[in-house]
C-alpha cells in the first residue's frame, strides 16, 4: 500500500512574520528576565520580615519561587533554541520545543498556587462562605487542567499550526477562565472587605488602602491575560500571544509577594490607629520640692536658679502582634529649666488590632 504524499510545506515567513513569531518570543523572554527578578527581590524582603510566618506560607512562597525560577530557566532554553541554535532556519517558528510546553504548564501551576491563596482570604473575608470558596476552587482547577492539556499536545504536535487547527479551544478555556477567576477574586475581595467597614474613620481608611491593594495586584495579571488572550483568539498564526503568556506567570508571583509584604505595613497603621504609642505627647508632669530626692550637699536650689523643673519622660511600649514583637516606640516629653531629672517608664503590653486581625491573620 502506498504511503500518502507529504503535506506540501509551508511558504518561508517574511521580515514581518519573523518580527511577530520569533522577535515577540525574544521580546517577551527579555520582560520574562525583568519580572523574575523583581520576584526575588520581593523573596528576599519576605525572607528578611517574616521569619515567623506560618509554615504553609512559606511552603507556598517557596513553590512558586522554585516554578518562577524553572520558568524563567524554560523561556531562556527556548530562546536559545529559536535564536541561536537555529539561526537563518526561518521555518523554526512554526516547531514547539519541549520548553514552550513546559512554560505553559509551569504558568498554570504559578497561577493555580497564587489563585489557591487568595481563594482563600475570599474564604476568610466572606466568614467562611463555601458555596463561594469551592466555586472559585473548581475554576482554578479546571484552568490548571485545561493548561495541562494544552502542554502536552503541544509537545505531542511540536508544531504551532497543528495546535491551533485541534486544540486551540483548550488553550481558550484556559485563559477566559484565568481572566474569570481574577475578577471574580479582586471583586468579591472588594465587596466584603467595603462590608466590613465600621464607623471608626482609622479603620475605614485601612480597610480601603486593603482594597487599593486588592485592586492592584489583581489588575496587572488581569489585563495582561486579556491581551494574551485578544492576541491569541484575533492572531493564533503568529506568537504575539505567547511573549506575553511568559510574562503571565511574574505577575502572578509578583501580585503574591506583594500582597504577603504589604501585610506589615499595614499591620502598623492597624496598630497605630489602636495605640498612640508613635506620637508625641506633652505630659504636665510636676513634682514638689519635697518629693525630690535631695543631695545631702545641697539643701536647695541656688538663689539665682529658676524653680522650673527640667523633666524628661521616656516611655518604652513594646507590641507582641501575633507572636512577632515589634520595635518598642519611645515618648518623650521635655519640659524647659535648669535641672534635668530622667524617668524612664518600661511598660510592655499585647497590642491585638482588630481590624487587621482577621484579614491578616488567617493568610
Amino acid at each position: 500500500m502506498a504511503s500518502p504524499p507529504p503535506l506540501p510545506l509551508p511558504p518561508p515567513p517574511t521580515k514581518a512574520d519573523l518580527r511577530a513569531t520569533l522577535g515577540a518570543i525574544n521580546l517577551g523572554g527579555l520582560a520574562c528576565l525583568f519580572l523574575s527578578g523583581i520576584v526575588a527581590m520581593q523573596v528576599y524582603l519576605y525572607l528578611s520580615v517574616s521569619r515567623k510566618d506560618r509554615l504553609r506560607i512559606k511552603v507556598i512562597v517557596a513553590l512558586v519561587w522554585t516554578m518562577d525560577m524553572l520558568h524563567t530557566i524554560m523561556v531562556c532554553i527556548a530562546n536559545w533554541s529559536y535564536l541561536i541554535e537555529h539561526f537563518g532556519d526561518v521555518r523554526r517558528s512554526d516547531h514547539i520545543i519541549w520548553s514552550i510546553g513546559a512554560t505553559v504548564a509551569l504558568t498554570a501551576v504559578v497561577t493555580w498556587l497564587v489563585h489557591c491563596f487568595f481563594i482563600h482570604r475570599m474564604h476568610v473575608v466572606s466568614q467562611g462562605n463555601m458555596y463561594l470558596t469551592l466555586s472559585l476552587g473548581g475554576l482554578a482547577s479546571f484552568r490548571l487542567i485545561a493548561a495541562l492539556v494544552s502542554t502536552a499536545e503541544m509537545i505531542r504536535l511540536q508544531s504551532f499550526t497543528l495546535f491551533v487547527d485541534q486544540y486551540a479551544y483548550v488553550f481558550t478555556m484556559g485563559l477566559s477562565s484565568a481572566v474569570a477567576l481574577d475578577i471574580l477574586i479582586t471583586g468579591g475581595l472588594c465587596y466584603y472587605l467595603r462590608k466590613s467597614k465600621s464607623g471608626f474613620s482609622s479603620i475605614n481608611g485601612i480597610i480601603d488602602t486593603l482594597v487599593l491593594y486588592t485592586v492592584e495586584t489583581g489588575l496587572a495579571t488581569c489585563i495582561t491575560t486579556i491581551i494574551a488572550l485578544v492576541c491569541w483568539v484575533t492572531m493564533p498564526n503568529n506568537l504575539i500571544f505567547l511573549g506575553l503568556h511568559f510574562m503571565i506567570s511574574k505577575l502572578y508571583a509578583n501580585s503574591l509577594m506583594a500582597s504577603l509584604n504589604s501585610r506589615y505595613t499595614l499591620r502598623a497603621r492597624s496598630q497605630s490607629s489602636s495605640n498612640s504609642n508613635h506620637r508625641e505627647y506633652s505630659l504636665p508632669v510636676i513634682f514638689r520640692a519635697a518629693a525630690r530626692p535631695r543631695s545631702p550637699s545641697r539643701v536647695g536650689p541656688p538663689a539665682h536658679s529658676e524653680g522650673t523643673i527640667e523633666i524628661s519622660v521616656r516611655k518604652t511600649v513594646r507590641c507582641e502582634v501575633e507572636g512577632e514583637s515589634a520595635e518598642p516606640g519611645v515618648l518623650k516629653a521635655t519640659y524647659a529649666g535648669r535641672s534635668r531629672r530622667d524617668v524612664d517608664d518600661h511598660s510592655s503590653g499585647d497590642v491585638h488590632s482588630e481590624s487587621g486581625k482577621g484579614y491578616f491573620g488567617a493568610i
